[in-house]
Protein backbone atom coordinates (compact mmCIF):
# COMPACT_ATOMS: atom_id res chain seq x y z
CA UNK A 1 0.00 0.00 0.00
CA UNK A 2 2.57 2.34 1.06
CA UNK A 3 4.70 1.48 -2.29
CA UNK A 4 1.66 2.52 -4.33
CA UNK A 5 1.08 6.15 -2.48
CA UNK A 6 4.66 6.90 -2.84
CA UNK A 7 4.83 5.13 -6.72
CA UNK A 8 1.68 7.53 -7.11
CA UNK A 9 3.51 10.80 -5.66
CA UNK A 10 6.89 10.62 -7.82
CA UNK A 11 4.08 10.36 -10.99
CA UNK A 12 2.13 13.51 -9.94
CA UNK A 13 5.71 15.33 -9.19
CA UNK A 14 7.17 14.23 -12.72
CA UNK A 15 3.51 15.60 -14.54
CA UNK A 16 3.88 18.94 -12.39
CA UNK A 17 7.53 18.94 -13.98
CA UNK A 18 7.06 18.53 -17.28
CA UNK A 19 4.36 20.98 -17.21
CA UNK A 20 6.51 23.54 -15.99
CA UNK A 21 8.80 22.58 -17.97
CA UNK A 22 6.46 23.54 -21.11
CA UNK A 23 5.66 26.57 -19.45
CA UNK A 24 9.32 28.07 -19.44
CA UNK A 25 9.64 27.12 -22.71
CA UNK A 26 6.56 28.95 -23.91
CA UNK A 27 7.68 32.22 -22.09
CA UNK A 28 11.45 31.76 -24.06
CA UNK A 29 10.12 31.91 -27.27
CA UNK A 30 8.49 35.30 -26.55
CA UNK A 31 12.12 36.44 -26.41
CA UNK A 32 14.37 37.69 -29.35
CA UNK A 33 17.87 35.89 -29.79
CA UNK A 34 19.77 38.89 -28.19
CA UNK A 35 17.62 38.30 -25.07
CA UNK A 36 16.01 41.52 -24.86
CA UNK A 37 12.21 41.56 -24.19
CA UNK A 38 9.79 42.87 -26.91
CA UNK A 39 6.18 43.58 -26.86
CA UNK A 40 4.45 42.95 -30.00
CA UNK A 41 3.63 46.38 -31.53
CA UNK A 42 -0.42 47.44 -31.47
CA UNK A 43 -1.62 48.91 -34.27
CA UNK A 44 -4.42 51.52 -34.00
CA UNK A 45 -7.57 50.69 -35.82
CA UNK A 46 -7.67 51.66 -39.19
CA UNK A 47 -3.88 50.40 -39.45
CA UNK A 48 -2.64 47.95 -41.83
CA UNK A 49 0.17 45.34 -40.50
CA UNK A 50 3.63 45.71 -40.83
CA UNK A 51 3.05 49.27 -41.31
CA UNK A 52 4.84 52.15 -39.39
CA UNK A 53 1.84 53.44 -37.14
CA UNK A 54 2.14 57.12 -35.17
CA UNK A 55 -0.03 55.07 -32.71
CA UNK A 56 2.05 51.96 -32.39
CA UNK A 57 3.15 50.84 -28.76
CA UNK A 58 6.98 50.03 -27.97
CA UNK A 59 8.12 49.26 -24.19
CA UNK A 60 4.48 50.21 -23.21
CA UNK A 61 5.67 53.82 -24.20
CA UNK A 62 3.52 55.56 -27.27
CA UNK A 63 5.77 56.15 -30.46
CA UNK A 64 5.42 59.37 -32.80
CA UNK A 65 6.34 59.38 -36.24
CA UNK A 66 9.34 61.19 -37.19
CA UNK A 67 7.79 62.40 -40.47
CA UNK A 68 5.68 64.39 -38.75
CA UNK A 69 8.20 67.19 -37.71
CA UNK A 70 6.12 68.62 -34.78
CA UNK A 71 5.54 67.41 -31.16
CA UNK A 72 1.86 66.24 -29.57
CA UNK A 73 1.52 69.75 -27.82
CA UNK A 74 2.20 72.04 -30.87
CA UNK A 75 0.16 69.49 -33.55
CA UNK A 76 -2.86 70.20 -31.06
CA UNK A 77 -1.96 74.69 -31.84
CA UNK A 78 -3.62 76.99 -34.68
CA UNK A 79 -1.71 77.82 -37.48
CA UNK A 80 -2.11 81.30 -36.66
CA UNK A 81 -0.65 81.00 -33.20
CA UNK A 82 2.15 78.52 -34.23
CA UNK A 83 3.38 80.97 -36.50
CA UNK A 84 2.96 83.79 -34.05
CA UNK A 85 0.04 86.08 -35.02
CA UNK A 86 -2.28 87.22 -32.79
CA UNK A 87 -6.12 86.36 -32.66
CA UNK A 88 -8.20 88.46 -30.63
CA UNK A 89 -11.48 87.27 -31.71
CA UNK A 90 -15.30 88.95 -32.00
CA UNK A 91 -16.90 90.41 -28.34
CA UNK A 92 -19.09 91.68 -30.17
CA UNK A 93 -20.56 95.03 -31.98
CA UNK A 94 -20.30 97.27 -28.77
CA UNK A 95 -17.26 96.69 -27.06
CA UNK A 96 -14.51 99.49 -26.94
CA UNK A 97 -11.43 97.92 -27.49
CA UNK A 98 -7.71 99.04 -26.39
CA UNK A 99 -4.35 97.45 -26.47
CA UNK A 100 -0.77 98.71 -25.32
CA UNK A 101 2.14 97.06 -26.34
CA UNK A 102 6.06 97.69 -26.31
CA UNK A 103 8.71 96.19 -28.12
CA UNK A 104 12.49 96.60 -28.57
CA UNK A 105 13.99 97.49 -32.14
CA UNK A 106 17.21 97.48 -33.22
CA UNK A 107 20.01 99.64 -31.98
CA UNK A 108 20.09 102.86 -34.73
CA UNK A 109 16.88 101.59 -36.00
CA UNK A 110 14.12 103.93 -33.63
CA UNK A 111 13.02 106.68 -36.35
CA UNK A 112 12.59 103.96 -39.02
CA UNK A 113 10.50 101.95 -36.44
CA UNK A 114 8.59 104.69 -35.72
CA UNK A 115 7.60 106.00 -38.86
CA UNK A 116 6.85 102.05 -39.93
CA UNK A 117 3.98 102.03 -36.82
CA UNK A 118 2.45 104.71 -38.09
CA UNK A 119 2.42 104.29 -41.89
CA UNK A 120 1.44 100.77 -41.33
CA UNK A 121 -1.51 102.17 -38.97
CA UNK A 122 -2.73 104.59 -41.39
CA UNK A 123 -2.60 101.86 -44.71
CA UNK A 124 -5.10 100.35 -42.45
CA UNK A 125 -7.44 103.48 -42.63
CA UNK A 126 -6.02 104.48 -38.91
CA UNK A 127 -4.60 108.11 -38.03
CA UNK A 128 -2.64 109.22 -35.44
CA UNK A 129 -3.82 110.63 -32.24
CA UNK A 130 -0.75 111.82 -30.73
CA UNK A 131 2.80 110.57 -30.09
CA UNK A 132 5.51 111.72 -27.75
CA UNK A 133 9.77 110.71 -27.82
CA UNK A 134 12.48 110.87 -25.75
CA UNK A 135 16.54 110.97 -26.32
CA UNK A 136 19.92 109.93 -25.09
CA UNK A 137 22.46 111.34 -23.67
CA UNK A 138 23.72 112.67 -26.73
CA UNK A 139 20.50 114.15 -28.23
CA UNK A 140 19.54 111.37 -30.44
CA UNK A 141 15.74 109.95 -30.15
CA UNK A 142 16.28 106.29 -29.06
CA UNK A 143 12.84 105.31 -27.21
CA UNK A 144 9.01 106.69 -27.80
CA UNK A 145 5.58 106.05 -27.65
CA UNK A 146 2.75 106.82 -30.76
CA UNK A 147 -0.85 106.45 -30.21
CA UNK A 148 -3.16 105.45 -33.41
CA UNK A 149 -6.97 105.11 -34.36
CA UNK A 150 -7.71 102.01 -35.97
CA UNK A 151 -10.57 100.14 -37.16
CA UNK A 152 -11.64 97.91 -34.39
CA UNK A 153 -11.65 94.81 -36.92
CA UNK A 154 -7.77 95.69 -38.08
CA UNK A 155 -6.17 96.23 -34.87
CA UNK A 156 -5.05 92.48 -34.90
CA UNK A 157 -3.98 93.29 -38.26
CA UNK A 158 -1.64 96.14 -37.06
CA UNK A 159 0.15 94.12 -34.35
CA UNK A 160 0.84 91.69 -36.79
CA UNK A 161 2.24 93.48 -39.72
CA UNK A 162 5.03 94.77 -37.59
CA UNK A 163 8.79 93.97 -38.46
CA UNK A 164 9.88 90.39 -37.25
CA UNK A 165 12.50 92.96 -35.53
CA UNK A 166 10.48 94.34 -33.16
CA UNK A 167 10.47 92.00 -30.11
CA UNK A 168 7.71 92.01 -27.87
CA UNK A 169 8.02 92.78 -23.97
CA UNK A 170 4.57 93.30 -23.44
CA UNK A 171 0.94 93.24 -25.41
CA UNK A 172 -1.91 94.48 -22.68
CA UNK A 173 -5.67 94.16 -24.11
CA UNK A 174 -8.75 95.79 -22.66
CA UNK A 175 -12.34 95.89 -23.25
CA UNK A 176 -15.13 97.77 -22.50
CA UNK A 177 -18.86 96.53 -23.24
CA UNK A 178 -20.73 99.74 -24.32
CA UNK A 179 -23.73 97.90 -25.24
CA UNK A 180 -25.93 99.16 -22.61
CA UNK A 181 -25.20 102.74 -22.92
CA UNK A 182 -26.01 102.61 -26.67
CA UNK A 183 -29.23 100.91 -26.08
CA UNK A 184 -29.85 103.20 -23.48
CA UNK A 185 -29.12 106.58 -25.24
CA UNK A 186 -30.74 104.93 -28.35
CA UNK A 187 -33.61 104.63 -26.33
CA UNK A 188 -33.61 108.37 -24.84
CA UNK A 189 -33.35 109.99 -28.24
CA UNK A 190 -36.09 107.84 -30.07
CA UNK A 191 -38.22 109.27 -26.68
CA UNK A 192 -36.54 113.08 -26.93
CA UNK A 193 -38.17 113.27 -30.81
CA UNK A 194 -41.19 112.01 -30.60
CA UNK A 195 -41.31 114.57 -27.57
CA UNK A 196 -40.17 117.40 -29.97
CA UNK A 197 -42.22 116.08 -32.70
CA UNK A 198 -45.37 116.47 -30.74
CA UNK A 199 -44.23 120.02 -28.88
CA UNK A 200 -43.58 121.46 -32.62
CA UNK A 201 -47.36 120.13 -33.29
CA UNK A 202 -48.95 121.77 -30.27
CA UNK A 203 -47.36 124.82 -31.38
CA UNK A 204 -48.59 125.22 -34.93
CA UNK A 205 -51.44 124.90 -33.57
CA UNK A 206 -50.75 127.19 -30.60
CA UNK A 207 -52.82 131.08 -30.64
CA UNK A 208 -51.91 132.76 -27.56
CA UNK A 209 -48.90 134.56 -26.38
CA UNK A 210 -47.93 132.48 -23.21
CA UNK A 211 -48.41 129.13 -24.84
CA UNK A 212 -46.17 130.33 -27.69
CA UNK A 213 -43.46 131.21 -25.33
CA UNK A 214 -43.81 128.06 -23.08
CA UNK A 215 -44.03 125.60 -26.16
CA UNK A 216 -41.08 127.10 -27.58
CA UNK A 217 -38.71 126.78 -24.33
CA UNK A 218 -40.06 123.40 -23.93
CA UNK A 219 -38.96 122.66 -27.73
CA UNK A 220 -35.85 124.31 -26.99
CA UNK A 221 -35.01 122.07 -23.64
CA UNK A 222 -35.57 118.78 -25.77
CA UNK A 223 -33.33 120.42 -28.54
CA UNK A 224 -30.63 120.34 -26.29
CA UNK A 225 -31.16 117.06 -24.48
CA UNK A 226 -31.22 115.55 -27.94
CA UNK A 227 -27.63 117.26 -28.77
CA UNK A 228 -26.03 116.26 -25.73
CA UNK A 229 -27.16 112.59 -25.87
CA UNK A 230 -26.47 112.36 -29.65
CA UNK A 231 -22.98 113.65 -28.63
CA UNK A 232 -22.64 111.18 -26.42
CA UNK A 233 -23.70 108.14 -28.71
CA UNK A 234 -21.47 109.76 -31.76
CA UNK A 235 -18.53 109.18 -28.30
CA UNK A 236 -19.44 105.67 -28.17
CA UNK A 237 -19.84 104.64 -31.60
CA UNK A 238 -16.55 106.11 -32.52
CA UNK A 239 -14.70 104.54 -29.59
CA UNK A 240 -16.63 101.30 -30.48
CA UNK A 241 -15.43 101.65 -34.27
CA UNK A 242 -12.07 102.54 -34.04
CA UNK A 243 -9.52 100.69 -31.48
CA UNK A 244 -7.21 102.75 -29.30
CA UNK A 245 -3.70 101.15 -30.31
CA UNK A 246 -0.72 102.68 -27.98
CA UNK A 247 2.99 101.33 -29.49
CA UNK A 248 5.74 101.65 -27.25
CA UNK A 249 9.19 101.79 -29.07
CA UNK A 250 13.16 101.73 -27.23
CA UNK A 251 15.75 100.66 -29.33
CA UNK A 252 17.31 98.15 -27.04
CA UNK A 253 20.47 98.60 -24.64
CA UNK A 254 18.95 102.52 -24.81
CA UNK A 255 19.26 104.66 -21.99
CA UNK A 256 16.93 108.06 -22.48
CA UNK A 257 17.24 111.08 -20.35
CA UNK A 258 14.58 113.91 -19.55
CA UNK A 259 14.51 116.95 -21.70
CA UNK A 260 15.71 119.73 -19.74
CA UNK A 261 13.54 122.59 -19.22
CA UNK A 262 14.53 126.14 -19.69
CA UNK A 263 15.22 128.40 -16.57
CA UNK A 264 12.43 130.92 -15.64
CA UNK A 265 14.77 133.59 -14.50
CA UNK A 266 14.25 137.26 -15.38
CA UNK A 267 14.43 138.60 -18.86
CA UNK A 268 14.02 141.72 -21.15
CA UNK A 269 10.60 140.73 -22.24
CA UNK A 270 9.71 139.94 -19.22
CA UNK A 271 9.87 143.15 -17.55
CA UNK A 272 9.03 145.03 -20.52
CA UNK A 273 5.53 143.07 -19.68
CA UNK A 274 5.42 144.04 -16.45
CA UNK A 275 6.86 147.41 -17.24
CA UNK A 276 3.73 147.93 -19.25
CA UNK A 277 1.39 146.31 -17.28
CA UNK A 278 2.00 148.62 -14.77
CA UNK A 279 1.83 151.65 -16.92
CA UNK A 280 -1.71 151.06 -17.89
CA UNK A 281 -2.76 150.21 -14.13
CA UNK A 282 -1.58 153.92 -13.50
CA UNK A 283 -3.94 155.06 -16.38
CA UNK A 284 -6.53 152.80 -15.26
CA UNK A 285 -6.80 154.21 -11.86
CA UNK A 286 -5.96 158.21 -12.39
CA UNK A 287 -9.32 157.88 -15.31
CA UNK A 288 -11.41 155.54 -12.57
CA UNK A 289 -10.06 159.01 -10.14
CA UNK A 290 -11.16 162.03 -12.70
CA UNK A 291 -14.29 160.21 -13.53
CA UNK A 292 -15.11 160.12 -9.80
CA UNK A 293 -14.13 163.85 -9.15
CA UNK A 294 -15.66 165.68 -12.68
CA UNK A 295 -19.28 165.59 -10.82
CA UNK A 296 -17.62 167.41 -7.83
CA UNK A 297 -15.95 169.58 -9.65
CA UNK A 298 -18.83 170.52 -11.82
CA UNK A 299 -20.58 171.39 -8.72
CA UNK A 300 -17.95 173.68 -7.76
CA UNK A 301 -17.65 175.25 -10.72
CA UNK A 302 -21.58 176.17 -10.36
CA UNK A 303 -21.04 177.41 -6.75
CA UNK A 304 -18.38 179.47 -8.13
CA UNK A 305 -20.14 181.69 -10.54
CA UNK A 306 -23.55 181.51 -8.59
CA UNK A 307 -20.88 183.62 -5.72
CA UNK A 308 -19.32 185.81 -8.57
CA UNK A 309 -22.79 186.76 -9.66
CA UNK A 310 -24.27 187.95 -6.28
CA UNK A 311 -21.53 189.94 -5.54
CA UNK A 312 -21.47 191.50 -8.19
CA UNK A 313 -25.02 192.74 -7.59
CA UNK A 314 -24.76 193.69 -4.60
CA UNK A 315 -24.58 197.71 -3.60
CA UNK A 316 -21.80 198.34 -1.48
CA UNK A 317 -21.98 200.11 1.68
CA UNK A 318 -21.15 204.11 1.99
CA UNK A 319 -18.80 205.23 4.28
CA UNK A 320 -20.07 207.07 7.46
CA UNK A 321 -18.46 210.66 7.40
CA UNK A 322 -17.08 211.75 10.94
CA UNK A 323 -16.34 215.05 11.76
Amino acid sequence: MKARLILLSTMSIVTLASAAACGAAAVRSGYSSSGAESVPALAPAGSHPGSSSTGSLTAGVPSRSSSSGTSGSSASLSADTSSGDIVLGSPGADVARSVTAAYTVPAGTFLQSFDTVIATGVALNGYVISSQTSPNAKGRIVSGQVTLAIPTASMADLLNSLPSDFTASSINFSSVDDTSSIVDLNARLTSAQAHLTALQALLAKATSLGDITTLEQQIEDVETSIDTDQGQLNSLMQAVTYATVTVQLKERGAVTVAVKKAASGPSVSSGVSKGWNNALLVVTVALEVLVTAVPALVLLLIGWFVWRLRRRHVAPVPAEVTA
